[in-house]
């Protein structure tokens, strides 16, 4: 079991008409001072107080161990508060966790909710950012939450009806994640609660209507939940625009292209790094502009086209795919890197200014959502479960 730890808790909708939408919009109001000039960076924070039930009287039984992970936190390690409702799931970024009553400190009821004045609270975490990663799905939320490990259970996955006690829970996830090292790379810098905000919306009646009708309800929770946020996003977006020539859908290929590359990075690095790990370090390593990437190690996100150019140019990556993912090796090495050109083609004039229309974007559309034929987002998902279950 990893040794790094986080946790786990259920927000009450009692306190407030809608306790995320809360919290989101005091992270989303410091953002946006900090955009502006008129904050600092370290400005960008929420507070989240685990309220103290009426019926409970001084700590919780494990309130030193949920204040210990403060240390792992203020040295850099990612670490997670987990958040639901039994149909929604959020995971947040957490830089502080104290039993200090914040309240009192000069300028934080700025960074929380009003309807904290008058509630005795166990801890206080300081939310660096917050995303959402399943909207009004109860069983995709139960699947996930199999991932993590209640440590007061012997490690055993959480149950979400019946484990849901002396929250906090604090649990460990297998397999481990990054759910906020690939903001540079994926969303620009920006925090993931901005696209939170945006899911709710229209992409997530777009997620329900994807996973319906189009990639299937056995697949769709399968995709990591970065790829059915882009996928969803994008989808939407096309659909009310696709016949207004004068819209441009730059934004939306990019959108398309990060799904594909979240799915690729979810599905080779971790195979290749089973493959890879045990050897001499200048056998593992390959070059990635300036730096050397060690593929035994926890590989950061990396791009589009770093995958492109590793599949198709690089050895040791070859050779690593070729071992991990037998069964897929030569669709991975020959067909997925032609696949590839084209999507990056026309998503690289969109990162830029160029105009990109429906008609450029339909025929990457279908390749990678499989309209009419195999989606590449399909396949990638379907290797990924072929590397777990041998």
């Amino acid at each position: 079991m990893t040794s790094c730890h986080h946790l786990l808790s259920v927000w009450n909708p009692s306190y407030s008409a809608d306790v995320l939408d809360a919290h989101l919009n005091i992270l989303l109001k410091w953002a946006r001072e900090y955009a502006d000039g008129r904050a600092k960076r370290d400005d960008v924070y929420v507070w989240w107080a685990k309220i103290r039930s009426k019926n409970r009287y001084g700590q919780l039984p494990h309130h030193r161990q949920i204040l210990a992970l403060d240390e792992q936190a203020g040295a850099g390690t990612e670490t997670h508060l987990y958040l639901t409702d039994y149909s929604s799931l959020y995971v947040a970024q957490v830089g502080e966790i104290t039993d200090d009553d914040v309240r009192v400190t000069a300028g934080e009821l700025d960074h929380m909710p009003p309807y904290y004045k008058d509630h005795p609270i166990d801890f206080w975490f300081r939310l660096f950012d917050m995303r959402l990663l399943i909207t009004d799905e109860p069983i995709e939320v139960i699947a996930e939450l199999k991932k993590l490990r209640n440590t007061a259970y012997h490690d055993r996955p959480v149950s979400l009806y019946g484990g849901m006690v002396s929250l906090p829970l604090i649990v460990s996830r297998d397999p481990p994640a990054r759910w906020f090292s690939d903001n540079e790379t994926l969303i620009e810098g920006q925090v993931w609660a901005e696209r939170a905000a945006e899911y709710r919306g229209d992409a997530a009646r777009m997620s329900r209507e994807l996973r319906d009708n189009l990639i299937g309800r056995e697949l769709w929770p399968r995709l990591e939940p970065g790829t059915r946020s882009f996928l969803a996003s994008a989808e939407a977006v096309f659909r009310t625009h696709r016949d207004d020539p004068t819209f441009d859908l730059s934004g939306v290929a990019i959108s398309y292209a990060k799904a594909v590359e979240t799915e690729l990075n979810a599905l080779l690095f971790p195979a290749i790094q089973r493959v890879v790990a045990k050897k001499p370090r200048h056998e593992r390593e390959v070059r990635v502009g300036e730096k050397l990437l060690d593929l035994g190690g926890v590989v950061p996100h990396q791009t589009l086209g770093t995958i492109k150019n590793l599949l198709k140019h690089e050895p040791v990556v070859r050779g690593a795919v070729g071992d991990a993912l037998r069964h897929d090796r030569s669709w991975l090495l020959d067909i997925v890197t032609r696949e590839l050109d084209p999507i990056l083609k026309l998503r690289n004039p969109g990162a830029h200014s160029e105009v990109t229309s429906a008609s450029e974007l339909e025929v990457i559309r279908r390749t990678i959502m499989g309209i009419g034929r195999e989606g590449l987002l399909g396949r990638v998902a379907y290797a990924r479960m072929r590397t777990i279950t041998t």
